[in-house]
């Protein structure tokens, strides 16, 4: 009889005599137990598998059976009558079986609350079951908790106490769920030999990945790659195949074992001789074992990107890695990093089939990823090797994949307390991880990374870090993050001269300083320029030809610039790039810089200005003759610089050394000095010293001087200098003062948001619950309200009205907003979006609501706006107007 209790209903589809196409609960427990298993077995990384059995106290085959049984037992509060007679006509149905009087005492009951989830009633239940077996009585709650929280949530202690007896359903109940408990149990072959005696964080988060995503896998009921519905088949009969099916559900959607042992050089993976970096890093590996961090610190252009993929591979083929994982500060240097690892992986696997996926809020409308988004088991192009499982494209299984390239925020919530964070870090678990450009972060992302490193050491993942520049304060916060993961809580940074490579495994911390190469050894020239005479002084300077690279703090301050620049240089000698153009004309101009800027350039002008924001200063491979810069923090000024004389060419102006010009602020009636928009963007302290280590230099020394210079602005502990002049030793003081204060707003902030150390134990409802974050999904507006602190922002679409009605802005492509947009018009509508920032500006936009229409995930969370014939709209206080040069403009009114 307890066959007829339903887990899935088939949309509610019932068989001609009337009766529901269903699927048993005992069917659904044995379906996620078997894939569970079949994770264990043959796809889970051999480093996380090890974590798992650490955690549990459990070892080989006793692991796969508990970690089986506990999966499948997820959606054991299925049986119960809150969820069995939640659909009438199902519930009716299948009570004519023999339960019937059930179903009618539930209908007729006044207490009745339809508010119980099945997963809480999981966490209220299990435990008697697991005590039986002999777990401890708080260990079998923990461990009901984990698997309650299937949906995303972890159930509370709260939630698991109010829970109506009615709901709960209580004698005949118990009962049924004694019955399918004992078929599962006895259906994996658990015994009380196999039970475990602790559960760690780590072990946790492992568990709570594991389970989520085999009740993923096992929830798809198509007849040939996933669990079709067994309705009234006997389970002795069901259960034969199962562990077929399972294998063949992992193999569809491209989860199978990695290659491994299969160690090969450097030069057979790149095809060229190692630099004195890549040097470094091939005589570190081998002694290197995970757990373990690696901070590269090196100059632009060095090879960084060879060097973490090189230590990435040896790892996997070396000491059972589960492949990798590289996270980048931005959308767009994520997809410049994928096109380079879809190279890597082809190369280096060139008879296998391999997944590589990308992932951040656009990889659905980048072209070429679409391109090779695909069901692995449908692959016949033989020139196709790697490609993204149609599968782990979905949100929140991206980080599934074996090998994936994105944004850091991606892996960062999976250390934030929000829905299904446990996923993420149940993907990372195991694998390496690589985080290019660490530099870019503030205060508040630095935070969260450091308890991801924490994380990462104690899920036994090796990590990766890549900077041009980092202070030795953050260095050491670095270090100690992952070590404390490794339960470590002393790690001295020991010293080494800039560039080097520091490493922390089992065996201890060491540093090694490496010999830069000799194309980025360089005398760096600085100029001091007037904000007001600089223009015309570019132009003199420029008049024989030659590239320049103009950078500017703020969208709108480029725009001027652009503008201003039009007094000296014809329109086709100018470009201007930044983040506020529609997305197309975003991916447009990035092309046509590389086109003209890139290494390999072969249409380079012979005089051209691109005046641009921040967006070229990172993993963008372009070449200057000469850079003018805004005011910056040191660290940003020199990756800037890298973009100066990058590669070996001809110069004009003819000048052996790369030569910065920087913007000299101005000084307001108080005599202080006058940051401008770089004022908005960056803090007034690290500016102020910033420029007090530059006022007075006419050059660097780099990368000898690099160390000094940072240091001579990130050092919080160094005095105030004695001769420094009165009005700046009082600007140091207050500023200092006010940067502080800041940083522990931030720092505040960050540890609000953060899940609970990765050693301490902590309540399982402490790593999902936060008041902010409960209904919220990570659509990219949540990723970057939680893993970035800066103003509010929204993506945009962008219409207009036209004589023939409505279209897509600066086109003729006519748009519906009643019918429901497929794929193609959904990739059409985003390519005309772009990111409004403001929280007046998103306050009134979110007012406008979106077509009913507008149901895909895709769009759910962007929002639209219609410009006049004039290709203007009024948002709140501000006028937005969409110029076809000066990308959106934004006009506050007075």
């Amino acid at each position: 009889m307890t066959t007829k209790f339903w887990a899935k209903t088939g949309e509610r589809n019932f068989h001609e005599n009337e009766s529901p196409k269903y699927h048993p609960v005992i069917c659904h427990l044995a379906d996620t137990a078997t894939v569970a298993m079949a994770i264990i077995r043959n796809c889970l990384s051999p480093l996380a598998k090890e974590r798992l059995s650490s955690g549990l106290g459990l070892n080989s085959e006793a692991l796969v059976k508990w970690c089986g049984f506990l999966a499948g037992s997820h959606d054991l509060g299925k049986v119960s009558p809150v969820f069995q007679f939640q659909v009438d006509e199902v519930g009716q149905a299948l009570a004519k079986t023999g339960y019937y009087d059930l179903y009618a005492a539930y209908q007729e009951s006044q207490t009745k609350t339809r508010n119980a989830p099945h997963g809480i009633v999981t966490a209220k239940t299990l435990p008697n079951y697991l005590t039986e077996l002999g777990v401890e009585s708080r260990l079998a709650k923990r461990l009901a908790a984990i698997v309650g929280g299937h949906h995303g949530f972890f159930p509370t202690s709260t939630e698991i106490q109010e829970l109506n007896s009615e709901d709960l359903g209580e004698g005949r109940w118990q009962k049924f769920r004694q019955e399918i408990y004992e078929q599962l149990r006895d259906f994996v072959g658990l015994t009380s030999e196999d039970i475990p005696s602790e559960c760690s964080n780590a072990a946790a988060m492992i568990l709570a990945g594991l389970t989520t995503t085999s009740d993923w896998i096992a929830s798809n009921p198509d007849s040939k790659t996933g669990f079709p519905y067994a309705n009234d088949m006997p389970f002795e009969e069901y259960k034969r195949d199962l562990p077929a099916k399972a294998i063949q559900a992992l193999q569809a959607i491209g989860w199978t074992s990695l290659s491994q042992g299969q160690v090969i050089s450097f030069q057979e993976l790149f095809k060229f001789e190692p630099r004195p970096l890549q040097t470094a890093a091939i005589a570190l590996s081998e002694s290197l074992e995970p757990p373990c961090l690696v901070l590269i610190e090196a100059s632009m252009g060095e090879g960084k990107t060879e060097a973490a993929l090189y230590l990435a591979d040896r790892l996997q083929h070396s000491s059972n890695a589960g492949g990798f994982y590289i996270g980048l500060p931005t959308q767009a240097t994520s997809n410049a990093m994928w096109e380079r690892v879809r190279k890597f992986l082809g190369n280096r696997y060139p008879q296998d089939l391999v997944n590589l996926t990308l992932s951040h809020g656009s990889a659905a409308i980048q072209a070429e990823y679409l391109q090779s988004v695909c069901r692995l088991d449908q692959v016949y192009d033989e020139d196709a090797k790697v490609v993204a499982s149609e599968w782990h494209t979905a949100r929140k299984r991206t980080l599934l994949s074996p090998y994936g390239v994105g944004t850091l925020d991606q892996g960062l919530m999976g250390v934030v307390r929000s829905r299904h964070q446990f996923v993420r870090l149940f993907g990372l678990a195991g694998r390496t991880v690589i985080m290019d450009e660490i530099h870019a972060y503030d205060l508040y992302t630095s935070t969260l990374l450091e308890r991801l490193l924490e994380w990462l050491g104690a899920l036994g993942s090796p990590a990766i870090a890549l900077s041009a520049t980092l202070p030795k304060n953050t260095r050491q916060k670095l270090l100690s993050a992952y070590a404390k993961g490794c339960g470590d809580t002393q790690t001295e940074l020991p010293e080494a001269q800039y560039p080097r490579i520091t490493a922390r495994s089992p065996l201890g911390v060491s540093v090694l300083p490496f010999q830069a190469s000799s194309h980025v050894c360089r005398s760096l020239l600085i100029k001091w320029i007037d904000s007001e005479l600089w223009t015309s002084e570019l132009a003199t300077v420029l008049k024989d030809g030659g590239c320049a690279a103009v950078i500017c703090s703020t969208v709108g301050r480029g725009q001027a610039v652009y503008q201003q620049l039009q007094e000296f240089f014809p329109i086709e000698e100018l470009g201007l790039f930044h983040g506020r153009f529609l997305f197309k004309d975003r991916q447009r101009i990035e092309k046509e810089c590389l086109d003209k800027f890139g290494k390999d350039s072969k249409n380079r002008p012979h005089r051209f200005v691109l005046v641009a924001t921040q967006v070229i200063e990172q993993s963008l491979d372009v070449d200057f003759d000469l850079m003018i810069s805004d005011l910056a923090p040191i660290d940003l000024l020199l990756q800037r610089s890298g973009r100066l004389h990058r590669h070996s060419r001809k110069r004009y102006p003819k000048s052996e050394h790369p030569t910065l010009w920087l913007i000299q602020p101005n000084l307001n009636e108080k005599g202080k000095l006058d940051f401008a928009e770089s004022g908005y963007i960056y803090d007034r302290h690290v500016l102020l010293r910033t420029w007090l280590t530059l006022r007075d230099r006419y050059s660097v020394q780099l990368p000898e001087e690099m160390d000094i210079l940072i240091e001579s602005v990130y050092n919080l502990e160094s005095p105030i200098p004695s001769e420094l002049e009165v009005i700046y030793q009082e600007d140091w003081q207050s500023s200092l003062a006010k940067y502080r204060q800041e940083s522990d707003v931030m720092e505040s902030h960050a540890k609000k948001v953060r899940i609970p150390p990765a050693i301490k134990k902590s309540d399982m409802d402490t790593f999902t619950r936060h008041q902010n974050l409960a209904k919220a999904e990570d659509d990219e507006s949540t990723l970057a309200s939680v893993t970035r602190l800066g103003e509010p922002s929204i993506t945009v679409i962008f219409l207009q009205n036209s004589e023939n009605g409505l279209v897509l802005a600066g086109t003729n492509e006519l748009v519906d907003l009643k019918s429901i947009p497929n794929l193609e018009q959904i990739r059409a509508f985003l390519n005309h979006s772009t990111r409004i920032i403001g929280a007046d500006r998103v306050k009134a936009l979110k007012e406008n609501p979106n077509p009913p229409s507008w149901k895909s995930a895709l769009l759910r969370y962007c929002c639209y706006v219609v410009l006049d014939n004039k290709g203007t709209v009024q948002i709140g206080k501000s006028q937005l107007s969409l110029d076809p040069l000066l990308g959106v403009v934004i006009e506050k009114n007075n």
